[in-house]
Protein backbone atom coordinates (compact mmCIF):
# COMPACT_ATOMS: atom_id res chain seq x y z
CA UNK A 1 0.00 0.00 0.00
CA UNK A 2 2.69 2.44 1.21
CA UNK A 3 4.44 1.61 -2.60
CA UNK A 4 1.59 2.21 -4.17
CA UNK A 5 1.05 5.43 -2.54
CA UNK A 6 4.42 6.98 -3.66
CA UNK A 7 4.26 5.49 -7.19
CA UNK A 8 0.65 7.55 -7.41
CA UNK A 9 2.35 10.60 -5.36
CA UNK A 10 5.38 10.62 -8.32
CA UNK A 11 3.13 10.39 -10.53
CA UNK A 12 1.19 13.68 -9.57
CA UNK A 13 4.37 15.33 -9.34
CA UNK A 14 4.66 14.37 -12.84
CA UNK A 15 1.42 15.60 -14.31
CA UNK A 16 1.77 18.98 -12.64
CA UNK A 17 5.33 19.39 -13.53
CA UNK A 18 4.18 19.17 -17.24
CA UNK A 19 0.81 21.15 -16.29
CA UNK A 20 2.96 24.02 -15.40
CA UNK A 21 5.76 23.65 -18.17
CA UNK A 22 2.28 23.53 -20.71
CA UNK A 23 1.29 26.59 -19.25
CA UNK A 24 4.25 28.97 -19.29
CA UNK A 25 5.39 27.79 -22.22
CA UNK A 26 1.44 28.38 -23.96
CA UNK A 27 1.28 31.89 -21.58
CA UNK A 28 5.17 32.80 -23.36
CA UNK A 29 3.83 32.38 -26.60
CA UNK A 30 1.00 34.61 -26.33
CA UNK A 31 2.77 37.09 -24.48
CA UNK A 32 6.09 38.12 -26.26
CA UNK A 33 6.39 41.42 -24.49
CA UNK A 34 6.17 38.98 -21.11
CA UNK A 35 9.36 36.97 -22.71
CA UNK A 36 11.32 39.91 -23.45
CA UNK A 37 11.10 40.77 -19.99
CA UNK A 38 12.15 37.65 -18.49
CA UNK A 39 14.80 36.54 -21.41
CA UNK A 40 17.49 35.50 -19.22
CA UNK A 41 21.43 35.80 -19.97
CA UNK A 42 21.17 32.23 -21.31
CA UNK A 43 18.84 32.97 -23.54
CA UNK A 44 20.58 35.37 -25.36
CA UNK A 45 24.46 33.68 -25.31
CA UNK A 46 21.93 30.65 -26.97
CA UNK A 47 20.27 32.67 -29.68
CA UNK A 48 23.52 34.74 -30.49
CA UNK A 49 25.68 31.52 -30.82
CA UNK A 50 23.11 30.33 -32.81
CA UNK A 51 23.36 33.11 -35.43
CA UNK A 52 26.83 33.15 -35.25
CA UNK A 53 26.38 29.25 -36.22
CA UNK A 54 28.58 27.94 -33.40
CA UNK A 55 28.36 24.71 -31.55
CA UNK A 56 28.63 24.76 -27.60
CA UNK A 57 31.43 23.09 -28.10
CA UNK A 58 32.89 25.59 -30.30
CA UNK A 59 31.81 28.32 -27.92
CA UNK A 60 33.48 26.43 -25.15
CA UNK A 61 36.85 25.78 -26.12
CA UNK A 62 37.13 30.18 -26.60
CA UNK A 63 36.45 30.74 -23.14
CA UNK A 64 38.01 27.45 -21.46
CA UNK A 65 34.94 25.90 -20.79
CA UNK A 66 33.11 22.88 -21.48
CA UNK A 67 29.96 22.35 -23.78
CA UNK A 68 28.22 21.45 -20.43
CA UNK A 69 28.68 24.53 -18.94
CA UNK A 70 28.05 26.65 -21.94
CA UNK A 71 24.54 24.57 -22.13
CA UNK A 72 24.16 25.09 -18.41
CA UNK A 73 24.47 29.07 -18.63
CA UNK A 74 22.02 28.54 -21.43
CA UNK A 75 19.92 26.73 -19.99
CA UNK A 76 19.61 28.93 -16.78
CA UNK A 77 20.83 26.57 -14.80
CA UNK A 78 23.96 28.67 -13.83
CA UNK A 79 24.51 32.15 -14.31
CA UNK A 80 28.03 33.51 -15.18
CA UNK A 81 29.69 36.33 -13.35
CA UNK A 82 30.43 39.34 -15.54
CA UNK A 83 34.61 38.53 -16.11
CA UNK A 84 33.07 35.38 -17.58
CA UNK A 85 30.36 37.13 -19.67
CA UNK A 86 32.53 40.11 -20.78
CA UNK A 87 34.77 37.20 -22.28
CA UNK A 88 31.61 35.42 -23.61
CA UNK A 89 30.58 38.59 -25.42
CA UNK A 90 34.20 38.74 -27.13
CA UNK A 91 33.84 35.14 -28.09
CA UNK A 92 30.88 35.70 -29.97
CA UNK A 93 32.20 38.75 -30.94
CA UNK A 94 29.28 41.00 -29.85
CA UNK A 95 28.79 44.25 -27.48
CA UNK A 96 28.80 43.20 -23.66
CA UNK A 97 25.69 45.13 -23.72
CA UNK A 98 23.38 42.76 -26.08
CA UNK A 99 24.93 39.76 -23.46
CA UNK A 100 23.64 42.20 -20.71
CA UNK A 101 20.63 41.70 -17.90
CA UNK A 102 20.56 45.15 -17.01
CA UNK A 103 22.35 47.53 -14.17
CA UNK A 104 24.12 49.37 -17.37
CA UNK A 105 22.20 52.54 -17.01
CA UNK A 106 18.42 53.57 -17.47
CA UNK A 107 19.49 54.39 -21.87
CA UNK A 108 21.47 51.02 -22.41
CA UNK A 109 18.81 49.18 -20.75
CA UNK A 110 16.09 50.65 -22.44
CA UNK A 111 17.79 50.36 -26.00
CA UNK A 112 18.74 46.58 -24.87
CA UNK A 113 14.71 45.44 -23.95
CA UNK A 114 13.43 47.10 -27.33
CA UNK A 115 16.05 45.46 -29.27
CA UNK A 116 15.02 42.17 -27.72
CA UNK A 117 11.09 43.05 -27.81
CA UNK A 118 11.72 43.11 -31.51
CA UNK A 119 13.87 40.08 -31.91
CA UNK A 120 10.35 38.43 -30.34
CA UNK A 121 7.97 40.15 -32.23
CA UNK A 122 9.33 41.61 -35.41
CA UNK A 123 7.79 45.01 -36.83
CA UNK A 124 6.13 45.55 -33.26
CA UNK A 125 8.38 48.88 -33.15
CA UNK A 126 8.07 51.46 -36.36
CA UNK A 127 10.91 54.01 -36.57
CA UNK A 128 9.59 57.40 -38.75
CA UNK A 129 12.17 60.37 -38.88
CA UNK A 130 10.56 63.57 -38.02
CA UNK A 131 10.69 67.15 -39.50
CA UNK A 132 10.35 69.77 -37.07
CA UNK A 133 7.94 72.64 -38.32
CA UNK A 134 7.32 76.15 -37.31
CA UNK A 135 4.33 75.55 -34.52
CA UNK A 136 5.96 75.34 -31.19
CA UNK A 137 3.98 72.79 -29.27
CA UNK A 138 3.76 74.96 -25.93
CA UNK A 139 1.76 77.49 -27.62
CA UNK A 140 -0.81 75.03 -28.52
CA UNK A 141 -1.78 72.63 -26.34
CA UNK A 142 -4.16 70.92 -28.87
CA UNK A 143 -1.46 70.01 -31.63
CA UNK A 144 -0.78 66.73 -33.08
CA UNK A 145 1.94 65.36 -35.02
CA UNK A 146 0.25 64.69 -38.44
CA UNK A 147 1.61 61.95 -40.98
CA UNK A 148 1.60 60.38 -44.46
CA UNK A 149 -0.44 57.33 -44.77
CA UNK A 150 0.52 54.43 -46.52
CA UNK A 151 -0.16 51.13 -46.06
CA UNK A 152 2.21 50.73 -43.62
CA UNK A 153 0.61 52.70 -40.85
CA UNK A 154 -2.38 50.87 -38.84
CA UNK A 155 -6.13 51.74 -39.02
CA UNK A 156 -5.69 53.82 -35.92
CA UNK A 157 -3.75 57.09 -35.56
CA UNK A 158 -0.46 55.56 -33.41
CA UNK A 159 0.80 57.57 -30.38
CA UNK A 160 4.10 59.16 -30.85
CA UNK A 161 6.63 59.39 -27.78
CA UNK A 162 10.00 60.78 -27.92
CA UNK A 163 13.31 60.46 -25.69
CA UNK A 164 15.13 63.53 -24.22
CA UNK A 165 17.92 61.89 -23.71
CA UNK A 166 20.62 62.30 -26.77
CA UNK A 167 22.15 58.93 -26.41
CA UNK A 168 18.14 57.13 -26.71
CA UNK A 169 18.07 59.96 -29.67
CA UNK A 170 20.88 59.19 -31.51
CA UNK A 171 20.12 55.58 -31.16
CA UNK A 172 16.87 56.10 -32.80
CA UNK A 173 17.90 58.04 -35.78
CA UNK A 174 20.26 55.13 -36.62
CA UNK A 175 17.45 52.53 -35.75
CA UNK A 176 14.93 54.35 -38.09
CA UNK A 177 18.15 53.94 -40.77
CA UNK A 178 18.88 50.39 -40.42
CA UNK A 179 14.80 49.36 -40.49
CA UNK A 180 14.03 51.66 -43.05
CA UNK A 181 17.16 49.61 -45.14
CA UNK A 182 15.80 46.13 -43.70
CA UNK A 183 12.10 47.07 -45.27
CA UNK A 184 13.45 48.17 -48.37
CA UNK A 185 15.17 45.10 -48.30
CA UNK A 186 18.83 46.55 -48.74
CA UNK A 187 19.96 44.31 -46.21
CA UNK A 188 19.00 41.07 -44.66
CA UNK A 189 17.16 39.86 -41.26
CA UNK A 190 20.31 38.36 -40.23
CA UNK A 191 22.40 41.88 -41.29
CA UNK A 192 19.70 43.63 -38.99
CA UNK A 193 20.28 41.45 -35.86
CA UNK A 194 23.90 41.89 -36.40
CA UNK A 195 23.52 45.34 -36.20
CA UNK A 196 21.60 45.36 -33.20
CA UNK A 197 23.66 42.72 -31.25
CA UNK A 198 26.78 45.01 -31.99
CA UNK A 199 25.82 48.29 -31.09
CA UNK A 200 26.84 50.71 -30.56
CA UNK A 201 30.30 49.96 -31.89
Amino acid sequence: MLRFYANVNSFRKIVTFFLRFYVMVWYNKENPAKRVNEMNIGEKIKRIRQHRRMTQKELGELVDLSANRIAQYEMGYRVPKKPLLNQIAEALRVSPLALSDGGNGPANDILEQLFWLDEEQPGVIKLVPTERGTARYNANPDLALHYDDNDNWPPRSPVAMWFDDTILDDFLKDWATVQKKLYAGEITQAEYFEWKIMWPK
